[in-house]
């Protein structure tokens, strides 16, 4: 009897010690699997982060490339228009008529030009606007004395 006590005693102990063990085990694999989800969420923060970055990177590269092709419709339309005047006052000031007809015929052309740059520019700006709209962006905002060359509304 004293022999199956011993032995029960060491089974219980075994037992024990198994239970211990299998315990141990849990904590480990719970720490493992706290640290995992820590690492992936962190990651996961870092891949998000770096695709936002990505993403505003490109819209402001959009808007500025964008920027600068209206600022060079509007520097192309305030050639025109100092030209415009400058001749505007070479025909007031002309007294020969095939003189006055040339200016006339010149600021017409003037006048073509900056039609064509001025609804290309809002073409441009519309088609402009939509795609910085898509990609993520916002309204471009355009310096106000590009928006008054090129006659573009406020709100466009």
């Amino acid at each position: 009897m004293r022999s199956s006590a011993a032995h029960e005693e060491r089974s219980r102990i075994k037992l024990r010690q198994l239970a211990l063990e299998q315990a141990h085990e849990e904590e480990v694999l719970h720490t493992k699997l706290q640290h995992a989800q820590t690492m992936f969420g962190l990651k996961a923060n870092l891949m998000r982060d770096l695709v936002d970055a990505l993403i505003v990177q490109r819209v402001d590269a959009v808007q500025q490339s964008f920027e600068q092709v209206l600022t060079l419709y509007a520097d192309q339309c305030r050639h025109y228009l100092s030209q415009q005047e400058r001749y505007a006052d070479a025909e007031i000031k002309a007294t020969d008529p095939l003189e006055r007809a040339n200016l006339r015929a010149r600021l017409t052309e003037i006048d073509l030009n900056l039609g064509n740059i001025r609804t290309d520019a809002a073409s441009l700006y519309r088609e402009m606007t939509k795609v910085v709209l898509m990609i993520g962006g916002g309204i471009l905002l355009i310096p106000p004395q590009n928006r008054n060359a090129l006659l573009l509304p406020r709100s466009a």
